[in-house]
């Protein structure tokens, strides 16, 4: 290409490619990818690159500023230090003034790109896209900030300033300190992308979450914009599609009450959906396949399984691609097994059944149930016992941490509750409004059940060719749960770590082939062994009991 890619301020998605993580990120790589190389829509724009954030933080001083700045963290493990110098940090880089020439690129660049799509001060949304591959966005999620329905030059020029903030979050700064990174050699870019304006949106996966069945792509959307979807705000629309020949497999309507919406002068704000419109299908079946064969092309391109984000315009009814990262591949003899127990659990008849929902984290499990409708009740949540409740925060997680499974309203298969409960390896059924009544005025606080999470159902009493014999014999009050034998792994070239959430786990995933601990989740160490928090036992002068 003519210009120099290594200096420029700004690249367009259309001279990006996904090898480009170094100059301009992940989701901008990605989204540059998607656009040059792939037939699929998506909307149009441009990012700045990591030479313009190093420029930024040369021209305003930022590079002697900050180091100045983080002398002042002489303890990464004080929250309150931490908080205060990073917060700090922020302020500087959103007071400076950015640079006259990037400011200018930038502000070309955005009347350029009204041009190219026939509107003048066109809404956008400004990504953040860290460039550092020390620093994948999917260990730190949400720690890089978005901002929806930006309008005008000068206000897409202060979000990317504060899209550069945001690269000194108290997560993200404490990570590169404990992981020895220089704080300096990280880069962001900014993805200054239009704005769809989304009467529908969601996700989409080209491998079912639960099953790992790759002959399916699995769609879900709610009305007005994605988030609420994958915060699990909502219960979506759920669509099945096989692969092979688009035929619509099944389609699970939920009651979407609310939505997020875009304001007409910028920003959002939630809505109640129109009573007619809150049991309506999202999108219609014609959607449903245009979406499906996106997904396959975008598996087909990428070689590998594809969690994506989709959107429908309000003003064209159009169907837009917003974001695609490869998604975990499953092994096919894990999915033929879930399979297998799935078929097996469905075998005996003589089951009463209380309520259903959607399959979110496979298993099942037999024991009391705990009716949880509050949040302040938490704290009486006991080990071994079932969490029933309306949808879970991460708030929930001590509870959560302590269930044999988890039963919620409200939820799809991307909302917290679902995410939580496949990480701890808990059997978990969510969205049972949408399929028959709500489990928590359904299900009587204390009462036994088994909750067969492979298929979303639960049962009345403890039912024993569910779980197995010797499980449900377990006694009163104890939950009964199925265990799974791992099989012996091949010798690979690369080390293998496992990311642990549950410390009471440890030991026995500790006799699992691989080479140690990647990841391990710090909340539920101190919910689970210290029981005190890291505020105080700093008050108290007892900071080497955690150590």
């Amino acid at each position: 290409m003519a210009k120099d890619r290594e200096k420029a301020f700004v690249l367009w998605f259309d001279e990006l490619r996904r090898a480009d993580v170094a100059l301009v990120g992940g989701k901008s790589s990605s989204l540059g990818e998607l656009t040059s190389q792939t037939d699929v829509p998506v909307p149009y724009g441009f990012a700045t690159t990591a030479e313009g954030y190093r420029h930024f933080m040369h021209e305003t001083g930022m590079d002697v500023k900050i180091p100045e700045l983080l002398k002042g963290l002489t303890d990464v493990e004080d929250a309150v230090q931490l908080r205060d110098v990073t917060a700090k940090i922020r302020k500087a880089i959103c007071d400076a003034e950015m640079p006259a020439d990037l400011a200018a690129d930038i502000r070309k660049s955005y009347e350029e790109l009204g041009k190219k799509v026939g509107e003048a001060n066109p809404f956008v949304a400004v990504r953040s896209s860290a460039t550092a591959e020390d620093l994948p966005d999917a260990s730190f999620a949400g720690q890089q900030d978005t901002y929806l329905n930006v309008q005008g030059a000068d206000m897409v020029i202060q979000k990317v300033k504060e899209c550069y903030a945001s690269t000194f979050t108290d997560r993200a700064t404490y990570y590169r300190t404990k992981q020895g990174f220089d704080h300096l050699s990280v880069a962001l870019s900014a993805a200054i992308q239009m704005m769809v304006f989304s009467k529908a949106a969601g996700v989409m996966f080209t491998v079912d979450l639960v099953t790992g069945d790759d002959s399916t792509i699995t769609i879900e959307g709610a009305w007005g914009l994605g988030e609420y979807v994958v915060q699990g705000t909502v219960t979506p629309d759920n669509f099945k599609v096989r692969k092979d020949d688009l035929t619509i497999l099944s389609k699970m309507i939920n009651t979407k009450p609310i939505e997020l919406v875009r304001k007409p002068g910028g920003d959002c704000e939630e809505k109640l959906v129109p009573p007619e419109l809150q049991k309506q299908q999202v999108i219609t079946d014609e959607q449903v396949k245009e979406l499906a064969t996106y997904a396959k092309a975008i598996e087909k391109h990428y070689g590998c399984y594809m969690d994506m984000e989709w959107g429908v315009d309000e003003r064209t009814n159009k169907v837009w691609l917003l974001q695609a990262r490869p998604e975990t591949v499953w092994s096919k003899k894990n999915k033929e097994k879930k399979e297998a127990a799935a078929e097996k659990a469905a075998v005996t008849t003589d089951r009463n059944v209380v309520v259903k929902g959607l399959p979110a984290s496979p298993g099942s499990a037999a024991g009391k149930a705990h009716v949880i409708l509050d949040p302040s009740k938490i704290a009486e949540f006991k080990d071994g016992e079932i969490l029933v409740t309306t949808m879970t925060a991460p708030d929930w997680v001590p509870a959560m941490k302590k269930a044999k499974a988890i039963v919620t309203d409200a939820g799809g298969m991307t909302c917290h509750a679902s995410i939580v409960s496949r990480e701890l390896g808990i059997p978990c059924i969510v969205g049972t409004k949408s399929r028959s009544v709500e489990a928590t005025t359904t299900i009587q606080d204390g009462a036994e059940i088994t909750v067969d999470a492979t298929n979303g159902i639960v049962y009345e009493g403890i039912v024993a060719d569910i779980v197995k014999p010797e499980a449900a014999e377990a006694p009163a009050g104890q939950a009964a749960t199925t265990v799974v034998a791992a099989e012996a792994a091949p010798i690979t070239g690369t080390k293998i770590y496992m990311n642990l959430g549950n410390p009471d786990l440890a030991e026995k995933y500790g006799k699992l082939p691989c080479d140690g601990i990647g990841l391990m989740r710090e909340e539920f160490i101190w919910t689970t062994f210290i029981h005190e928090h890291p505020l105080y036992l700093i008050e108290t002068g007892r900071a080497d009991h955690v150590v």
